[in-house]
């Protein structure tokens, strides 16, 4: 079993191209991946939460998985979330997911019912037990209701087959702990926003929304902060979050999605009952785009003055 899928990679956080119809356009998506791999993303996090993951249907999610598998062409390693309302879907995903080729799986914990964590961690337990990939935890506790930081989840973070944890989550003293008493695992910062002060606490790589849409920005940050650079690292790191904040402002999932098609091609609107973007936002997102693109220049003539 390949043990360091994650290392110190940069992940894209994929979005998934939909039609007016909302049916998955393939042949955008086969683009967009590859047009992200050429600008330097190192790896495919696809049916996230940027995906729409939870939005799609089983068959979409394992179709979403194979077509990422394909237009990587094994330049970077896709994981593939999997995370589902039951187990017994999330197995046959994940299963499909391995037979596709993916690197490894990851979901998020179970929703809705309000689990007791024996419940959880038996069902991850399920999982990682019926299908034999490298496992990566999905903590993000704004949507799920649960921090797996705050503890319970030992049992889980100790198994081999749990390779990391992707950490979207503003609780650094909780990943900084998961470290301490994991220092096997990767910790994987999932909010981009975050990406200097999770380095900070030891963790390596990053899956993000917008990793893909400012990919120079976080080679160049996570340069700098490896050369010692950290004033360097936090302008860039301000930089990175002028395109968050902008987004933000007109609903994150639209936006990624929107500027995602503005680098690649025209990937659609979010599926409902996410909104659709309407001409304000987009109007607002191009304003957003200009200056990412400005931020990337000064970075890229900054880093060629101390090449």
């Amino acid at each position: 079993m390949v043990t360091d899928v994650l290392g110190d990679r940069l992940f894209t956080a994929a979005v998934t191209p939909m039609r007016a119809d909302e049916s998955i356009d393939h042949t955008a998506l086969s683009a967009m991946l590859d047009s992200d791999i050429r600008r330097g993303v190192e790896g495919l996090y696809v049916c996230g939460s940027s995906g729409e993951g939870v939005l799609l249907s089983e068959g979409e999610r394992i179709a979403v998985a194979e077509t990422a598998v394909s237009a990587a062409a094994g330049r970077v390693p896709v994981v593939s979330h999997v995370g589902a309302m039951s187990t017994g879907e999330a197995i046959r995903i994940a299963a499909a997911a391995k037979d596709a080729g993916v690197a490894a799986i990851s979901m998020i914990p179970p929703l809705y019912y309000g689990y007791s964590t024996p419940d959880v961690v038996r069902h991850f337990r399920s999982v990682i037990d019926a299908v034999d990939l490298p496992f990566v935890l999905y903590n993000i506790p704004q949507f799920t209701g649960r921090d797996i930081s705050e503890g319970g989840f030992d049992e889980l973070l100790a198994l081999p087959q749990v390779v990391g944890v992707k950490h979207t989550s503003r609780n650094l003293y909780g990943a900084e702990r998961i470290i301490r008493r994991y220092p096997h695992l990767t910790l994987v910062n999932g909010f981009d926003e975050f990406y200097l002060p999770a380095l900070s606490i030891g963790a390596r790589g990053a899956i993000g929304t917008t990793v893909s849409l400012q990919i120079e920005l976080f080679l160049s940050l996570r340069r700098r902060f490896a050369q010692g650079d950290l004033d360097g690292a936090r302008a860039v790191q301000v930089r990175i979050n002028d395109t968050v904040e902008g987004m933000v402002e007109v609903g994150v999932f639209g936006a990624a999605k929107y500027l995602s098609g503005r680098s690649s091609v025209p990937l659609g609107d979010c599926r409902a009952p996410l909104p659709a973007l309407d001409d304000d936002g987009r109007a607002r997102l191009d304003a957003v785009f200009s200056r990412l693109q400005e931020h990337i220049a000064v970075t890229a003539e900054e880093d060629a003055r101390v090449a």
